[in-house]
């Protein structure tokens, strides 16, 4: 800037945060220095003299906590001497009770020559109750040395004092009161020069700055520039150019964040898609057998439990296992078992009627839901599926076959009553010989269940 800027616009007196007789109060240049005066007078009085005087207390404070610390050493320090070498755990433990009881304690112990806790008393760290940095514990180490008879030194072990930093700031915290009140009252004294110097100095200015920023949006940045109504050309003056530069730099960098958030939904809304693909993805895992990709057990279970409540007694339930399928994974090998698995199960799929709900159970069992059927057609359905699977040809093991046990749901059935009919007729199945269809009704399983 090379000369006065032109005034704006007049403005009322309302809209700004000063008003009244402090308007005509204001100067210019001189804010700067007179900052710099009352905030070093109040940074080298008050925080200077009470830093000082804080810590002079302190120190006195903990070196009175020190002496009383060391001076425990000539009054305990013989009678603990005494009892670790009398093993006497009663005085030994009386004593440190009793020490454990003076206020600039917090806890002691006593250990034999070896390193070994004898005994222990108090709480170690202590209850804080100051700032961790002055209340700090500390521990003091005493030789215990038992003097016999003859004038003869033994060394027995040693004993801890433990105490805080904290005791020693309880001990003053009075005085640390007054010094902290004469600070705060420095402090409202120097907030008293505030509101009559620097406020009459800068006031105007950082007014008209602030109103000119709690006008500013996203539409309205750069669109003015800021200008100061106050004469002169300080500091502040400087400010609002640099403040109208950077509105300037701002204006560009809102425009193109803008572009860029247009970018980032845009990279969003696929990101979202993918995420919804994969969590569909992931829901069907949880539902599907990896090897053969129908239903799995838990899939199984949750459809049971709606067909008998939606379906009521027109339900039927085929369970099929595959014939001596322990010997096929015995004979060649676990994956020409998977293989098997794979190729029966879509046999059973071909079988299977649009309606019918097919997945695997478990091991070599498979279990197919038949909403709407009864135990003839279930069983004709069943039948089909036992020559489907005998039809099938499969690389390495030739043609297998599969047992079947079908039961229609009764009325008031539950899934595990069904389930237990279907799988004593597929048992039936197995004890006659295989490759067969066997089905159950609420007779023939009372009496299998009797025998």
């Amino acid at each position: 800037m090379t000369g006065p800027l032109p005034d704006p616009a007049p403005t009322t007196p309302s809209t700004t945060p000063w008003s009244g007789p402090a308007r005509r109060l204001f100067g210019s240049s001189l804010a700067a220095r007179l900052l710099r005066v009352i905030l070093g007078c109040y940074l080298v009085v008050a925080v200077a003299v009470t830093g000082v005087q804080v810590f002079t207390e302190y120190r006195s404070a903990h070196q009175r906590l020190e002496a009383d610390i060391r001076a425990m050493e000539r009054t305990f320090g013989e009678g603990l001497a005494d009892a670790l070498w009398n093993f006497n755990a009663g005085v030994l433990r009386g004593i440190l009770r009793g020490v454990a009881e003076m206020p600039v304690v917090t806890g002691a112990e006593v250990r034999d020559e070896h390193g070994g806790l004898v005994e222990r008393v108090g709480d170690a760290a202590g209850v804080q109750r100051w700032p961790a940095l002055f209340d700090r514990p500390f521990e003091r180490r005493f030789e215990l040395v038992y003097t016999d008879e003859n004038r003869r030194p033994h060394r027995v072990g040693h004993w801890i004092v433990r105490s805080n930093d904290g005791i020693a700031l309880d001990q003053v915290k009075e005085t640390l009161i007054v010094i902290l009140i004469n600070s705060l009252l420095k402090t409202l004294a120097l907030l008293a020069i505030f509101s009559v110097v620097v406020h009459r100095m800068v006031g105007v200015p950082l007014a008209e700055i602030g109103a000119f920023v709690t006008g500013l949006d996203a539409r309205t940045l750069g669109a003015r520039p800021l200008r100061l109504r106050a004469r002169g050309h300080h500091e502040l003056h400087l400010l609002a150019g640099v403040f109208n530069a950077m509105a300037a730099k701002l204006r560009r960098a809102f425009d193109d964040n803008a572009a860029l958030l247009r970018d980032l939904q845009e990279a969003n809304a696929t990101l979202q898609a993918r995420v919804e693909e994969r969590t569909r993805d992931l829901e069907r895992l949880a539902v599907t057998d990896p090897l053969t990709g129908l239903s799995n057990r838990r899939a199984l279970d949750e459809a049971l439990v709606e067909a008998v409540r939606e379906e009521g007694a027109g339900f039927s339930l085929i369970l099929a296992d595959i014939d001596h399928f322990k010997a096929i994974n015995d004979r060649h090998g676990h994956a020409v078992g998977d293989a098997v698995l794979v190729a029966l199960a879509g046999a059973l799929g071909d079988a299977a009627r649009p309606g019918d709900r097919l997945g695997r159970w478990g091991g070599e069992e498979f279990v197919i839901l038949c909403p709407a059927t009864d135990l003839a057609s279930a069983q004709a359905l069943a039948e089909s599926m036992r020559l489907r699977v005998a039809g099938t040809e499969i690389a390495g093991v030739g043609r297998r076959t599969c047992s079947f046990g079908v039961a229609e749901r009764i009325a008031g059935e539950s899934v595990d009553g069904l389930l237990a009919r279907a799988d004593a007729a597929l048992y039936a199945a197995k004890h006659n010989g295989r490759d067969r269809v066997e089905t159950a009704d609420a007779p023939a399983l009372d009496r299998r269940s009797a025998a």
